[in-house]
């Protein structure tokens, strides 16, 4: 009998430490299970963000060139389920997931667990809610990133020449969006360069108070009856993007003079011919004195016959360096098409009246810019 109970208790010890390594096997077991589908979950959490806004590894040339759903459709999904599933919309270009499985749709919603995966688009967050490991990743470090980026540049002609205040009031640079339904239909940013030559678009005040998505973009900029230069910009989270635009013809010198300057008889003065020689009308309503000699003040100015700007007053100044000349509007025809008289006349060597001696614009020099920007020299 005692053989036979020592028997029975090394049965017992047996099956305790049995017991023991099934309980530690299948905890093994289980967390071997878990930490599994923690790294699947973990996978197909950031395929889904990935999906949303796209892989920054991969580029062309150096430059991004996946930016997801958003890069298409310049807002969040509806649901996860749009990233595979078309809404209609033409900017539309998915599926933005790869399913595993032939005839698979709708594994990509659930966590390893078996759990539907949560959005929340207010905040920009997607969670595994599997009762085990609450697990959350970010779409983005601040939704902002996805919006609020800014596009700047400079604007200039052939020369390196910005395109002053007449110019900068009729050009503009555009961003267009990639899908104008999620702007209000609107098709594009837009915003008119400073006459020193910089812009930029943004959703600041200097900006225009507009968005800049991120995703790849066309841009124009334009100036018109002349050039319309394309160029195409990538725009990441968080990014100051820089694109300048260079014409290749000139903001300035639409005006040309014809022929040589003809003095007045006394030498007091002198005629000039000027056109327009783009394909467009050019309307000017003042000139300014660039450069005169420092004792050279006209008192007399005409355009054409019948266009008095400067009559020859008693007590009206004398014009002379630096000043403007101001007249009624007045349009050239395009392409040469229109010859048009400047006369200025009646210089003295005083600017206040009396007006001095008569100065003698033999020999000297007289730089001009008409409000158009263009600039001609005369040497009488």
């Amino acid at each position: 009998m005692k053989g036979q109970g020592f028997t029975l208790m090394e049965l017992l010890v047996v099956l305790l430490i049995i017991g023991i390594l099934s309980t530690v096997a299948l905890r093994t077991i289980d967390a071997t299970r878990d930490r599994g589908l923690f790294d699947q979950t973990t996978k197909e959490m950031n395929q889904l963000v990935q999906a949303i806004v796209g892989n920054p590894d991969l580029t062309y040339d150096g430059r991004r060139v996946d930016f997801g759903f958003y890069g298409d459709m310049e807002r969040l999904p509806d649901s996860l389920r749009e990233l595979v599933q078309s809404s209609g919309d033409p900017a539309w270009h998915g599926p933005y997931l790869r399913l595993m499985a032939v005839g698979d749709s709708v594994s990509y919603l659930y966590d390893g667990w078996g759990h539907l995966y949560t959005p929340n688009w207010t905040q920009g967050t997607i969670t595994s809610n599997n009762g085990k490991y609450q697990m959350t990743v970010k779409i983005a470090d601040d939704m902002s990133q996805l919006n609020d980026n800014i596009v700047s540049g400079s604007f200039l002609d052939r020369d390196g020449n910005p395109p002053g205040m007449t110019a900068s009031n009729v050009s503009e640079v555009r961003l267009y969006y990639n899908n104008p339904f999620a702007h209000g239909n609107i098709q594009f940013a837009s915003v008119r360069p400073e006459p020193g030559g910089s812009y930029e678009i943004s959703n600041t005040l200097a900006g225009g108070n507009q968005v800049v998505p991120i995703g790849i973009h066309e841009m124009k900029a334009i100036v018109p009856g002349g050039e319309e230069l394309t160029r195409y910009v990538t725009v990441v989270p968080r990014s100051h993007t820089v694109v300048d635009f260079k014409f290749s013809s000139s903001f300035w010198n639409r005006l040309k003079m014809v022929g040589a300057p003809v003095p007045t008889p006394d030498n007091d003065g002198f005629l000039i011919q000027i056109v327009n020689d783009q394909a467009n009308d050019v309307t000017i309503s003042s000139l300014v004195f660039l450069h005169t000699p420092d004792t050279a003040f006209m008192r007399d100015f005409r355009i054409g016959s019948d266009k008095a700007g400067y009559p020859l007053l008693n007590g009206v100044p004398g014009t002379g360096p630096g000043d403007t000349v101001n007249f009624a509007p007045v349009t050239i025809a395009p392409d040469g098409a229109q010859l048009v008289e400047l006369a200025f006349q009646s210089f003295r060597t005083t600017e206040l009246w009396p007006p001095g001696d008569t100065f003698n614009v033999s020999g000297q020099a007289f730089q001009f810019r008409f409000s158009d920007g263009s600039e001609i020299t005369v040497n009488p």
